[in-house]
């Protein structure tokens, strides 16, 4: 196992410092001077002389490279080309919203989508279930956008039964969970339905197993088999593809924090994006490739916990 988790950190490194690259080639490869295009057209020369030399974009390409990767080994992101702070001071303000929206939205998705997807199985005759399993579909298509747009106008607009904008005054719990429902269920809904769609299915094909029959023959409980055998085995796949639901969390995470002027990482880079601010925009996007890797080793790891099955070499 510890070989294992080793060769998956060693195969990730290739992953990030591509990143790095390309994050490096797109924002200072861009046609026309990069200090310009950053100041405007109408900055001043003095302004642009003293940028070129702050983020060395006078010296030769390999050189500037070199400066960058030597910068985020040492844990030095730049700074902000409009505000001067530190670009790592910037992401640390942001990042813990980001990561308490995420995790509140899988953790909300985790639950309701497999006990919806047990619900569906248990009763897939009954009319309840089979409208779960359409609500499931429903789910899936439903952008995190369009969600977060149809929560706000409808429970703080229409009704006025939450915050209509921001995170909530800071240290006060309860107002910070009261500002984080809406939004994390505008990004948990799309989750909530592949899960439950993926725990259904799973449960279904281990229902109709032939084990399964063996014990139904034997006289076992239908309720022993359904939560013994069933729903453990439906667990095991969809903690194999919450990992993978980082990167789809961060990347909706973005229009939500927008949406509801939430602080956060997304918010941080796509501000940064419409201010040319390219020091921020490369570390915020960094950091959210380290937080989708992290959370694929995770899941990786967590999958063979709960599954004993799975062979490492």
């Amino acid at each position: 196992m510890l070989q294992y988790i080793i060769k998956r950190i060693l195969w990730a490194i290739p992953t990030v410092v591509g990143a790095l690259i390309i994050l490096f080639c797109l924002t200072y490869f861009l046609p026309g001077d990069p200090a310009t295009i950053m100041l405007g057209p109408r900055a001043s020369p003095e302004l642009v002389k003293e940028l070129n030399q702050r983020l060395h974009l006078n010296e030769p390409v390999y050189t500037r490279l070199a400066y960058y990767l030597s910068g985020v080994v040492h844990g030095d992101l730049g700074e902000s080309v409009w505000s001067g702070h530190k670009v790592s001071s910037l992401i640390a303000e942001a990042l813990p919203h980001t990561i308490l929206l995420a995790l509140c939205s899988l953790g909300f998705a985790a639950f309701v989508g497999i006990f919806l997807g047990a619900f569906a199985t248990i009763y897939k005759e009954s009319l309840i279930g089979q409208l779960v399993t359409v609500s499931s579909l429903v789910g899936v298509a439903v952008p995190d956008f369009v969600a977060a747009c149809l929560l706000l106008l409808t429970f703080s607009v229409s009704l006025n039964l939450f915050p209509v904008i921001g995170a909530g005054e800071a240290g006060n719990i309860s107002d910070i969970i009261y500002h984080l429902i809406l939004p994390a269920t505008a990004l948990a809904i799309g989750w909530i339905g592949y899960l439950s769609r993926l725990t259904r299915e799973t449960m279904l094909e281990v229902l109709d197993s032939d084990y399964i029959r063996t014990a139904k023959a034997y006289g076992a409980p239908r309720k022993y088999i359904v939560y013994k055998y069933a729903l453990k085995n439906a667990v095991i796949p969809a903690i194999s593809v919450i990992g993978l639901g980082i990167g789809k969390l961060l990347g909706g995470a973005v229009f939500v924090e927008i949406i509801f002027s939430r602080p956060g990482l997304g918010k941080l880079v796509v501000d940064a994006v419409y201010a040319r601010d390219f020091p921020v925009v490369q570390g915020g996007i960094l950091i959210a490739t380290l937080l989708f890797v992290a959370a694929n080793i995770l899941a990786d790891i967590s999958y063979g916990y709960f599954n004993p099955q799975i062979q490492y070499d």
